[in-house]
């Protein structure tokens, strides 16, 4: 891998790369530091249609196991992955790409003592987030060992509620009416005792998120890849935002080893006007645990 910015550029390692930025001591007194990880063709695919199951998934032609190692990183730190019923869908009927992380494959046992050195669950817990509470509870996840919540709103079915309940698992209410707000989410996550919040959902998740400014950093992968295609989902769905989200990119590395071997480049950006968020370099904020 090469450090492209900031300057100088230099060679560094794959391995550690992202826990390098010590995400732990960005939490925050008030509220989670939240962020999100994409990876994206050149002509901005990050899903396409799968030929076996209908659904849009991550296009197997730029998922490489370099992108995927930094993604477990990123799990590595956190108190909390956000995902979504229809991941929840996707994993009950076998179709999911993988269990969520950290996965217990041998080359990532690395990161599961990394939780275990700094006193964390061997898992972050994991919230599944849904208004309409329809998916099944994926016996996969139920048993791996770690924290399982959904965050649903106060209008939710209550039949649905109970049954989930009955399950132990903890409800968080995130919303009045029929949508999930994300200043609510967060609080109420905040309220569980999650500082540092990991967000693997999608486009309808991350558009919630940066609409009402929740969303303090995000990674993108770019696979130096051109896709097309007329089925796909790109990195925010929904309407325009009222306020456009400024990032800065904080770091950029390129890989020359990806899927063709066209390269790779692995962007870091943090939000501009965020109180939390701020350049990797020259950070003041400390750990609120």
């Amino acid at each position: 891998m090469l450090k492209l910015f900031p300057a100088p550029v230099e060679a560094v390692s794959l391995e550690g790369l992202y826990l390098a930025h010590d995400l732990r001591a960005l939490g925050h007194a008030s509220r989670p530091f939240v962020y999100t990880n994409f990876i994206a063709s050149l002509d901005g695919r990050i899903a396409v249609k799968s030929s076996h199951t209908g659904s849009l998934a991550v296009p197997k032609e730029i998922a490489n196991p370099r992108d995927w190692r930094l993604f477990q990183e990123l799990a590595a730190q956190a108190d909390a992955l956000i995902t979504t019923g229809r991941y929840a869908r996707e994993l009950a009927a076998g179709h999911a790409q993988d269990v969520l992380p950290l996965s217990p494959k041998p080359e990532y046992r690395d990161l599961l003592a990394w939780r275990m050195e700094r006193g964390l669950a061997p898992q972050p817990a994991v919230v599944i987030v849904s208004a309409s509470l329809d998916f099944p509870l994926p016996r996969t996840l139920l048993e791996a060992d770690r924290k399982v919540l959904v965050a649903t709103t106060a209008r939710a079915d209550p039949t649905r509620l109970k049954a989930i309940a009955k399950r132990g698992i903890d409800i968080v209410i995130a919303g009045e009416a029929e949508r999930i707000q994300g200043i609510r989410l967060m609080d109420s996550l905040h309220q569980q005792g999650f500082a540092i919040v990991y967000s693997t959902a999608g486009p309808q998740i991350l558009a919630m998120l940066l609409a009402e400014r929740r969303l303090n950093r995000l990674y993108l992968t770019q696979v130096n890849r051109i896709l097309g295609g007329q089925e796909y989902e790109t990195l925010v769905a929904g309407p325009r935002l009222i306020r456009p989200n400024d990032w800065k990119l904080s770091s950029l590395y390129y890989s020359e080893h990806s899927p063709g071997n066209a390269g790779q480049l692995f962007g870091v950006y943090d939000r501009l006007d965020d109180p939390v968020g701020a350049p990797l370099s020259g950070r003041t904020t400390h750990a609120t645990h």
